[in-house]
């Protein structure tokens, strides 16, 4: 199923049948006959987007490492090569930047411990699993309110989407970003149950988030401000014991400080607003280019009003708190969530502050980022639901337009970004024949032969030879071709070129990374039914491979044919990752279960 759904994701099939629900969903409030239909249906617009998603997931996934888990594998290493007690907790409880990491690497060691080694596939579907503890509150809150549970509807078409996928498909985000909130939402329901099994659930989850991610810290200061408006007072100050004793570890143990060069956010105060409500809205920040010059982006002003409006929410809510209406845990988890999402967009602008106007573009919003965005957007939703409770005109109102914009990013992020999964799949696929033919990666440096992470050059081949030795690693056996001199010799079918047509062009693009944007693109059309694997360019010197990625159909064609993929393969680099030469390009594809290369008699040279 995983490499059926990774060449054919069944788009066109799966819009249709949300549509389908939906249509006959609407059909129940109008016919008597389809009303006993309705929580079956309800139930299937609910759990569609959920399956989905972890399929699409699972199989556009590689047991392969990526970027910054090389540095989590490389203190798990560590850690189980240590003898000392204080030397191995140094390791688990390392910093990275300003962040302590040891609830991720408590997972990967938890993953040794039973099954010997660290599978990055089942890392990153264990951290996204946490997405189901936040729809399973929400959807509690809803029912704690008595609430019609075909409210809960819109929430998982928002919550299981794939704007944020660099953090859906990144093993070092998928157990920090997602678990983060969870814990952190977690933590403010224990404190929203006014009693002393909720304030252990409160501190207990306020440490783990304090130990997934620096911006944990902020789960203090909201349950902080919870327990003022509850006025419990006498449990703030277990708490702020328990916060001090904490925070004074996370400081004061094996930790440096890292001073930033940034201006101060206040010198730029306009800038940074509207940076801030960039950051909670970012939801609707698109998976499309945003150029490092001047103009204006429609999803980066999205962006900014979607914030206002999530600000303008959280204050609602806030002075909700000060009302003196009866107020369940639901309140408070909400409003917990609410301050969490804020707070580290807050954090976000303080140790990035911008001294010029946001729309100038540019890498601003890490995808990754996104995820809090997509968690704010959900709290929202369920506080304005909570707040119409009784309005019958308006609660079925922001409902509707509630679906309509969810469903909108919902399709949206998965037509545009599922290229993307497929992309990291394939390059991370490539990562081992290119590491152990050019000691360098495809998917990270900006130029071929950069050396991994740390530019130093013997550490990243040190490190890769350990844990493969240990077992935690299968960079190694994700390669399954012979060495780069060798790949021609033993594939290549000279006598037989490849029919199909083929073609090589040079592009500019316009990018966010500041880079030169000259850049090489290999396109292919499948040979008599058989579609391409990879791109082979070959020269005296190197045999490089390069993953044949397939085409999007446009919406109209995609309307039409009913199909996602075009039968037209591409890749695009830039011109940097590619070493000089008098390259031939070969097309290799899988012919009865053995890999042949084909040459195209058209040849690449670079300066």
């Amino acid at each position: 199923m995983d490499n059926y759904l990774l060449h054919n994701p069944f788009l066109f099939e799966y819009f249709g049948l949300i549509l389908v629900l939906l249509l006959l969903f609407g059909a129940t409030f109008v016919s008597d006959k389809l009303k006993a239909l309705r929580p079956w249906v309800a139930g299937g617009l609910i759990i569609a987007p959920v399956v989905y998603f972890y399929l699409i997931l699972s199989a556009h996934l590689v047991n392969v490492p990526f970027t910054d888990d090389y540095n989590l594998l490389e203190t798990i290493y560590k850690f189980r090569q240590e003898t000392n007690f204080v030397e191995s907790m140094k390791f688990l409880f390392e910093q990275i930047n300003q962040h302590r990491f040891p609830f991720e690497r408590t997972i990967m060691l938890i993953m040794v411990f039973f099954t010997g080694t660290v599978n990055i596939k089942v890392q990153i579907l264990v951290g996204n699993m946490f997405m189901l503890g936040i729809l399973f509150m929400f959807f509690r809150s809803l029912k704690k309110e008595d609430i019609s549970w075909y409210y809960f509807i819109p929430v998982p078409y928002i919550l299981f989407n794939l704007v944020y996928f660099e953090n859906a498909f990144w093993g070092i985000a998928a157990i920090q970003n997602t678990p983060l909130l969870f814990f952190a939402f977690l933590s403010a329901y224990g404190l929203g149950r006014n009693d002393q099994k909720g304030l252990v659930i409160g501190i207990v989850a306020a440490i783990v988030t304090t130990y997934i991610s620096g911006s944990g810290m902020l789960t203090w200061i909201s349950g902080a401000l919870i327990l003022i408006l509850q006025r419990r007072f006498s449990l703030l100050f277990q708490w702020a014991i328990a916060a001090a004793a904490v925070i004074a570890f996370y400081f004061l143990f094996d930790y440096h400080f890292i001073t930033s060069e940034a201006e101060k956010p206040w010198k730029h105060p306009i800038y940074n607003l509207i940076f801030a409500l960039g950051f909670w809205g970012n939801a609707f920040y698109l998976d499309i280019p945003h150029p490092s010059i001047p103009g204006f982006y429609t999803d980066m002003i999205l962006c900014v009003l979607a914030g206002a409006v999530i600000g303008l929410i959280m204050l609602m809510w806030l002075l909700r708190s000060l009302s003196n209406a009866r107020l369940h845990w639901t309140h408070w988890l909400i409003l917990g969530a609410l301050m969490f999402v804020i707070g580290t967009g807050c954090m976000f602008v303080l140790s990035r502050p911008l001294s010029n106007w946001m729309m100038h573009g540019g890498k601003l919003l890490s995808r990754r980022y996104m995820i809090f965005g997509i968690a704010g957007l959900a709290t929202a939703y369920v506080a304005l639901i909570i707040m119409t409770k009784g309005i019958r005109q308006l609660q079925p109102g922001i409902a509707i337009f509630s679906m309509l914009v969810f469903l909108s990013l919902h399709v949206v992020s998965y037509f545009k970004s599922i290229p993307q999964l497929r992309k990291q799949y394939e390059e991370l696929s490539l990562d081992g024949y290119f590491f152990q033919n050019f000691s360098t990666f495809l998917t990270t440096g900006n130029n071929f032969g950069d050396i991994p992470f740390w530019n130093h050059p013997t550490r990243m081949k040190e490190l890769v030879s350990s844990i493969e030795k240990d077992g935690l690693s299968k960079l190694y056996e994700s390669n399954q071709f012979p060495a780069q001199q060798l790949l021609i010799k033993k594939t290549g079918n000279r006598q037989q070129s490849y029919q199909a047509k083929t073609g090589v062009s040079v592009l500019m693009r316009a990018n966010e990374e500041a880079l030169p944007p000259k850049s090489i693109c290999l396109s292919a059309e499948s040979q008599n039914g058989v579609a391409p694997s990879y791109f082979v360019l070959n020269s005296d010197k190197y045999t490089i491979l390069l993953p044949a990625l397939p085409v999007p159909h446009s919406v109209s064609d995609f309307l039409t044919t009913r199909t996602y993929y075009q039968p037209l393969y591409e890749y695009t680099l830039f011109r940097n990752k590619l070493p000089a030469g008098n390259f031939s390009l070969w097309m290799m594809s899988k012919q009865e279960g053995k890999w042949i290369s084909n040459p195209t008699g058209k040849t690449l040279l670079l300066y």
